[in-house]
């Protein structure tokens, strides 16, 4: 057993950063790795993304411009932009063009519902628009019970999908539903040590 756990703490459900939860699972689990959601294949359209994303296996790679790439194989692994990268054989990324984002939104879903919307940072004035949101939600099939949706705004794309996240050591930016949000928590949780993600 982990050594930050000094009493049995089997069948709780932990909440806190990712460091705690990963040693957590790792302890109690034996699960060592938390996959990332980033952009689900639900989601991967033009529609909802507003500029090229792919991902990557092992190989090595030229872009002919900067690219943003962020890891898809370790959740807070590496993120970076680049104009050349190397997938070792037991990685995948997520690559996309850059896009500028003038306002970024946190949308909080529960079981297939918008029940939450924060701003987190840059123009709170630059709304999102909720129909597009509510529809990647529509869209998002394969999805855990309760996630979150990253979208940006700008004014030349208006809104768009940024990243996906099981919601678990995240970010609330002021949402406080606190009748749902133990809910969350607690489905989410199971659903990573069932699924992994």
């Amino acid at each position: 057993m982990n050594e930050i756990f000094e009493y049995d703490f089997t069948g709780y459900i932990p909440s806190g950063t990712i460091q705690f939860v990963k040693k957590y699972l790792a302890a109690y689990h034996d699960i060592i790795t938390i996959k990332p959601i980033n952009i689900p294949n639900d989601l991967l359209r033009n529609e909802y993304l507003k500029r090229s994303v792919t991902y990557k296996l092992k190989g090595v790679y030229q872009f002919d411009s900067k690219k943003f790439v962020k890891s898809d194989t370790e959740i807070k692994g590496t993120t970076d932009i680049v104009e050349y990268l190397e997938v070792p054989d037991d990685g995948r990324y997520l690559v996309s063009d850059l896009i500028e984002i003038e306002s970024e939104w946190r949308a909080f879903v529960f079981n297939n519902e918008l029940v939450g919307l924060q701003n987190y940072i840059g123009d709170f004035t630059m709304f999102p628009d909720v129909h597009l949101i509510k529809k990647m939600i529509n869209e998002y099939k394969n999805c855990p019970p309760a996630y979150t949706l990253d979208v940006g705004v700008n004014s030349k794309d208006g809104t768009f999908l940024i990243e996906c996240h099981n919601f678990y050591s995240c970010g609330t930016y002021g949402f406080s539903n606190n009748r749902i949000i133990p809910q969350m928590i607690i489905s989410s949780f199971r659903h990573l040590v069932r699924h992994g993600f």
